[in-house]
């Protein structure tokens, strides 16, 4: 029976030991283009959330950017080609988060869903690291940065 406690403590204190040099998975506060999971979780979040306006190839809505007759702005594309990557990377988490007319311009209507409680903010980031995988590196590089 003393064997067996030994042995039982032994494997306890391999155990804590082999997992204190872990260190635990980092929550996920920014986007990160070379983060291959971040970005396959976003893709995935992306096709199933956000597609059916802005397109599965993120080309946005037909017609962008006149507005409709009812004054709201179509769905803008979220490549290379719409205006998204001129945001910064916080612009673009907010606007996911919050909704479009948060960050919509004075008297400019957005039907952008708050998708905030749908999503958690991981998962907003891991949406904005995938849309920016899509632009050209030579895009992102003209992205302003979000001010720390």
């Amino acid at each position: 029976m003393i064997g067996f406690a030994i042995v039982c403590m032994l494997a306890l204190l391999v155990f804590v030991i082999r997992s204190s040099g872990r260190s635990p998975a980092a929550a996920v506060n920014q986007a990160d283009v070379t983060n291959v999971q971040l970005v396959a979780q976003g893709r995935q979040l992306y096709q199933t959330r956000c597609a059916s306006c802005h397109g599965s190839d993120l080309a946005g809505e037909a017609g962008w950017p006149q507005r409709h007759a009812n004054g709201v702005m179509p769905a803008p594309p979220l490549d290379e080609r719409g205006t998204t990557w001129q945001r910064d990377d916080q612009w673009i988490f907010t606007t996911i988060k919050h909704g479009g007319q948060v960050t919509a311009p004075a008297g400019t209507i957005s039907y952008m869903p708050a998708l905030g409680t749908g999503l958690t903010d991981q998962e907003i980031w891991a949406v904005v690291s995938y849309i920016k995988s899509t632009w050209p590196e030579s895009v992102r590089d003209l992205q302003p940065k979000t001010s720390e």
